[in-house]
């Protein structure tokens, strides 16, 4: 199970129901480790800024501006969307630019069907991934603690 830590912005209304909105700091993976000082990609992330994102989830009772509260997203919905974004466009990469290399001998032509059948993918994973997770029910998805 995925654990993050949130902050509570805010506590509006809307449609009749109240939502809390959720702040959430992303932090580089490189600015904790040991070696960050002496490694090129850790001199880079320190120099980067952290980026904060907001997402609404439905009010409990309790919940208090200013507050912090810790996100919870199932392990089966992580590698469930990680399958559709990553496999989709990578196998419809593959096959375009295999087939395409098997009937066309000009490279620039076999380089622009494989990035053609990349994009393919990847419009093909988005429409997959909002059918599966529509925005709205996303908020069932993220628990909190």
């Amino acid at each position: 199970m995925l654990h993050e830590t949130g902050k509570i912005i805010d506590i509006t209304v809307v449609n009749g129901e109240k939502t809390a909105v959720v702040e959430c700091i992303s932090k580089s993976a490189c600015k904790s480790c040991a070696n960050n000082d002496s490694c090129g990609i850790g001199v880079v992330a320190k120099g980067l800024s952290d980026k904060a994102h907001q997402l609404s989830m439905p009010y409990k009772e309790g919940m208090i501006i200013n507050e912090s509260i810790e996100l919870l997203i199932e392990n089966k919905d992580i590698v469930k969307s990680s399958m559709i974004v990553y496999v989709i466009p990578l196998l419809l990469f593959v096959f375009g630019s295999t087939s395409s290399y098997l009937f066309i001998d000009n490279e620039p032509i076999v380089i622009t069907i494989s990035l053609i059948s990349l994009a393919i993918g990847v419009f093909i994973a988005k429409a997959i991934s909002s059918r599966l997770y529509p925005s709205n029910s996303l908020n069932t998805l993220i628990s909190t603690k």
